[in-house]
């Protein structure tokens, strides 16, 4: 999804969303409150997890305090977000580090922060030092990636300890300041019950008493759940993610339990009414069959503007109808490419009323996290799959 439509503004699209930046600084104060003797790392990886990442960095920019920064994933990520973070010089952080031996010359060259979670990556680096590569500011800055428990990227436990006084020894051959963190990934902090996150915590606390840390160095585990429920996890740096953009991480929670606020009010409009009898099927395989005379809504949006295809039968959404009353109808039948039909039985509607399929609008909620369970799916699949038929409106 572009942030903006290259040709301007469309009138009256078929599908939009109202972009809430005010939320987005909201919940970015949220995390700050949840974690008050930390620095933020605001994750804005995957287009701000399909935000729009320059509006998104522009606003948690200005709600920034001194040494927050950003992470993505990519270096094309991170290069772009260099562009967008501009004269502020906000580090950034690209988490997967470099692919390969041109991609750690360009990190470097960038000033772009980055991490090292496997041996090659740091011969990467050794070769870029010894071929003459330098940084912006004389200083060398890496995160170290631990296995704790993930078991996806990180180094073991036990070879930690030695590239950890590798790097600061590389940085001194180099002439470079060396500005290290210790980071790890938390798999079920989602869950409040699970064991794993204790014994995650507790391998990071072990391995953090076997090195020699500086001023400069740092420790980072808490990713939003983290954040949210496991204060014991904050350590210097947090990195908020999904809740920046006012979903819970947490297992069967709302953003809106969390003190969050939803920043994508997906929305479309109704297009044409139906009246069905009893017994007539609806919509692509006649998978719905209805029970009884019906009134039937078609909404102008689908799979094909990211609405998942697999929502079933009874998904909710909201209908702001004549006399402007908002009324959680249902989904009935499958939903096709550009549509979705709606029960309106008893609904006092028309063609062009606004709907909204999650978010919060009219001082109404419909909140993310019910789609995504209906759909079987997360909310952070949900945000990242919104196409670009779909307008984005900022405010």
């Amino acid at each position: 999804m572009a942030d903006q439509p290259s040709g301007g503004p469309v009138t009256n699209p078929h599908s939009w969303a109202d972009m809430d930046l005010a939320a987005l600084q909201h919940n970015l104060r949220a995390a700050r409150s949840a974690a008050p003797r930390a620095t933020l790392c605001a994750v804005v990886k995957a287009n701000a997890y399909g935000h729009g990442t320059a509006p998104a960095v522009k606003a948690l920019q200005a709600a920034m305090t001194a040494g927050d920064q950003f992470a993505v994933v990519t270096l094309a990520e991170a290069l772009a977000l260099q562009q967008v973070v501009g004269a502020t010089q906000r580090p950034v952080l690209a988490m997967r580090g470099a692919l390969d031996q041109q991609e750690m010359t360009q990190l470097l060259a960038a000033g772009i922060e980055f991490v090292i979670h496997s041996e090659w990556q740091l011969a990467l680096l050794k070769r870029s030092l010894v071929e003459g590569v330098s940084t912006p500011d004389a200083s060398l800055r890496v995160w170290i990636k631990v296995n704790t428990g993930m078991n996806r990227l990180g180094l073991p436990l036990q070879d930690v300890p030695r590239v950890w006084h590798e790097l600061a020894t590389l940085a001194e051959q180099h002439g470079l300041i060396c500005h290290r963190t210790l980071m790890s990934h938390l798999a079920t902090s989602d869950d409040l019950a699970g064991p794993l996150t204790a014994r995650q915590r507790e391998r990071l606390e072990a391995l953090r008493g076997q090195l020699s840390l500086t001023s400069r160095d740092r420790i980072s585990l808490a990713a939003s759940a983290g954040i949210l429920a496991w204060p014991e996890t904050h350590c210097s740096v947090v990195r908020p993610g999904i809740m920046l953009y006012g979903a819970s991480p947490l297992l069967g929670r709302t953003g809106e339990q969390e003190g969050l606020r939803p920043v994508m009010n997906l929305k479309s409009r109704l297009i044409a009414l139906n009246q069905v009898e009893a017994g007539d099927s609806i919509g692509y395989g006649a998978t719905y069959q209805s029970q009884q005379e019906m009134k039937v809504g078609i909404i102008g949006i689908g799979y094909g503007d990211g609405y998942p295809r697999h929502a079933p039968t009874g998904t909710p959404v909201l209908v702001h109808a004549r006399g402007r009353q908002v009324h959680e109808q249902t989904l009935v039948g499958r939903v096709s490419m550009d549509m979705l039909a709606v029960d309106l039985t008893g609904v006092d509607a028309q063609v062009g009323d606004e709907v909204l399929l999650w978010g919060q609008a009219w001082g109404a909620q419909l909140p993310a996290e019910r789609i995504a369970d209906l759909c079987q799916t997360i909310t952070y699949e949900l945000f990242c799959q919104v196409t670009a038929r779909v307008q984005f409106h900022y405010r």
